[in-house]
């Protein structure tokens, strides 16, 4: 585990897919998953998120144990999301469905 996770544990966590795999992050949205829910569906455009997802609210820390952030994907209990473009960017709750934003305008 990489050294700026420890400690944050117990921390809500959503795992962060970047442009098909092109960087993996551990976001921590430092907000209740209902309220992350809500302010996902409210964002009318991925756009600010497009370079870098470093922007997006609370805690955001490049994956640099590649094999830690896929063991706990594989674990299927934490929130994930993938941020690109308006029409592939989704955020997904552990075992449920995709969550897409208000601006989404690719295949359901």
């Amino acid at each position: 585990m990489q050294k700026e996770l420890i400690g944050r544990e117990k921390d809500f966590l959503v795992l962060l897919e970047e442009e098909y795999g092109y960087r993996h992050w551990f976001w921590f949205p430092e907000m209740e998953p209902e309220i992350l829910i809500r302010w996902w569906k409210s964002l009318k455009t991925v756009d600010p998120y497009f370079m870098t997802p470093e922007p997006l609210p609370g805690s955001v820390i490049y994956a640099e144990d590649m094999e830690y952030w896929y063991s706990l994907d594989k674990s299927g209990k934490y929130f994930s999301a993938h941020t690109h473009c308006d029409d592939d960017s989704w955020l997904k709750i552990p075992n449920k469905d995709y969550v897409y934003h208000l601006g989404y305008d690719g295949e359901k």
